[in-house]
């Protein structure tokens, strides 16, 4: 048995497709409520994957100087 990343890595639209038929026979959704996902969306660490995902590739990765230091 292969992970979707190996199978996706191999053929993309197999990959997908085989996916989307378990995804009926899945249910870790329904173990996540609202307030969970809440939490996360204002957790620093999603922050930061946003700020990574979303800035644009020809933005200047910021400068040391432009930080406070806090002791």
């Amino acid at each position: 048995m292969t992970t979707f990343i190996e199978d996706y890595l191999n053929d993309p639209s197999q990959a997908i497709s085989s996916a989307r038929t378990r995804l009926p026979e899945t249910n870790w959704y329904d173990t996540i409520d609202d307030e969970s996902i809440y939490s996360q969306l204002a957790s620093g660490e999603f922050r930061l994957y946003e700020e990574i995902v979303l800035s644009q590739p020809y933005e200047d990765s910021p400068r040391a100087e432009s930080y406070a230091v806090v002791a």
